[in-house]
């Protein structure tokens, strides 16, 4: 025999909707809202059935009462929290008959009283015990084996049509926007293989080998830094990437980041250059947690389009292929067109007014690095990748340039790497350094290499950059840009 209790947890299991999630228990199903007002009972609010649901979701033993012992777990389980006391006073006011324990009648009184306002049963948890009641044909409170048949065909056509349902929200997910859910993220990283562009697919593949999913980047960086004690209430997070809109998107990196450690500074403009300077990181400095922890994020961005084309990104609402970085695109436009490049990119070269400071400062920073650019498969991945040693190096002298650094926090955490924009496929991360620094007495402080522990081996550029020297070029950080 199957109880109430018994199916609703088969159906969390079952039901793909409930695999984007681990399994919920029957204790977490239903939700405290602020919709009903206080001075109402919550039954006033109620349908019967509705009553009847939040009883059963909490009626564990399915035994059609809900014992004194276990009645004030049954209150948090509602979102009621109550000490014991108070609990024991309301279940007395309640068990009419003094049997010892809340029978459904009891408890549709129960929710009327003022200590019982503002909660709401869940849709899921009706819908379990809507399936239950569909089933339980003669009544007897438990499903036999042929009831169960019957609910197991209807589970199985379900899961048919949520399947598919599931592809088309991903795929639908990936192209408009879509929130950062744990189902998104589950849904785009199993389907991507039915909707993604394969050109687009192989060309990062080359040029940005072991870029993660932005969603996969986010764990990766929390498990490493949250074993070294890192904690949304002892740390302050900052980003440094292009303000283009295309990296400001709910399910993308940034917005991972600022929602995982609720807050974030912006100290990047074009091309994810730390634009705020110096004032700027000593302002973010200012607002660390006492004793606490800094953690920043940077990288430049650049797009792929579904033809392959590295530095360029479909839009949005938009037919039309446009650059991505047009920053970065532009400044080595700017770069070419004075014969200080060998190779132009294609396309116009219609973002490259010098008037804008932030461009301006982009080419002076990006000329001198475009050395064996000529030797590179593609020249725009080769600027990308200066790009990124632009900004480490600028982020480098932020940490190292403000003296009372370690005044207000004794550690700073700094990952760095490229933002790689896709239409269909979710947006990557390509990770190319992750460092923490200590408070020992230094100005620098002592660094610890974090990269191998949080993503393994760094990817082989060479093939990328075209020589092995551009790759120790890449990584030297002797010879630092500065603003």
């Amino acid at each position: 025999m199957i109880k109430a209790a018994a199916l609703f947890a088969l159906l969390s299991q079952l039901s793909p909707a409930a695999a984007f999630t681990s399994a919920p228990t029957i204790a977490s199903r239903i939700r405290a809202t602020s919709n009903i007002p206080s001075s109402l009972g919550a039954s006033a609010a109620f349908s019967n059935e509705d009553l009847e649901t939040a009883f059963f979701s909490i009626d564990i033993e399915a035994s059609g009462s809900i014992p004194k012992a276990s009645f004030a777990d049954a209150l948090a389980d509602l979102g009621v929290v109550i000490d014991g006391s108070a609990a024991d006073a309301l279940f007395d006011k309640y068990d009419a008959d003094r049997g010892g324990s809340i029978d459904l009648d009891e408890f549709k009184q129960l929710m009327s009283d003022p200590a019982m306002s503002g909660i709401k049963p869940q849709r899921d948890v009706k819908f379990a015990m809507d399936l239950f009641k569909k089933y339980d044909e003669d009544g007897s409170g438990s499903i036999d084996k042929g009831e169960f048949r019957a609910v197991a065909n209807e589970i199985q056509a379900d899961a048919r049509r949520r399947s598919l349902i599931s592809v088309a929200a991903a795929a639908i997910g990936a192209t408009i926007v879509a929130d950062y859910s744990q189902e998104y993220q589950w849904a785009q990283k199993n389907f991507r293989s039915l909707y993604i562009e394969p050109l687009a697919e192989e060309t990062q593949n080359k040029a940005f080998p072991t870029a993660l999913l932005s969603g996969d980047l986010d764990l990766a960086i929390a498990k490493t830094l949250g074993a070294r004690g890192f904690t949304p209430a002892n740390t302050i997070f900052a980003h440094s990437v292009c303000s283009d809109e295309v990296n400001n998107k709910d399910e993308q990196l940034v917005a991972l980041m600022v929602n995982r450690w609720q807050e974030g500074f912006s100290l990047g403009g074009l091309a994810g250059l730390p634009f705020a300077g110096k004032s700027g990181f000593r302002a973010f400095l200012h607002h660390v947690p006492d004793e606490g922890k800094l953690l920043v994020c940077f990288a430049p961005h650049v797009g792929i389009d579904a033809a392959g084309k590295v530095g360029a990104l479909q839009r949005d609402g938009q037919t039309k292929v446009s650059k991505a970085c047009g920053a970065a695109v532009g400044a080595y436009g700017v770069i070419s067109s004075k014969g200080a490049a060998t190779t132009k990119p294609s396309g116009g070269n219609d973002d490259t007014d010098l008037f804008d400071p932030q461009l301006n400062t982009i080419v002076n920073l990006l000329e001198p690095r475009l050395g064996g650019i000529e030797k590179a498969v593609d020249p725009i991945s080769f600027v990308t990748y200066q790009m990124y040693a632009i900004v480490r190096d600028l982020i480098d002298e932020c940490v190292e340039g403000t003296p009372d650094v370690w005044d207000f926090a004794n550690e700073v955490s700094i990952i760095g790497g490229i933002m790689i924009n896709r239409y269909k496929g979710g947006d990557f991360f390509q990770p190319l350094s992750f460092e923490t620094r200590v408070k020992d007495g230094s100005s620098k402080g002592k660094v610890i290499d974090l990269y191998d522990e949080a993503f393994g081996n760094k990817p082989d550029l060479v093939g990328v950059l075209g020589s092995e020297e551009a790759v120790a070029n890449l990584y030297d950080r002797s010879k630092r840009a500065k603003l």
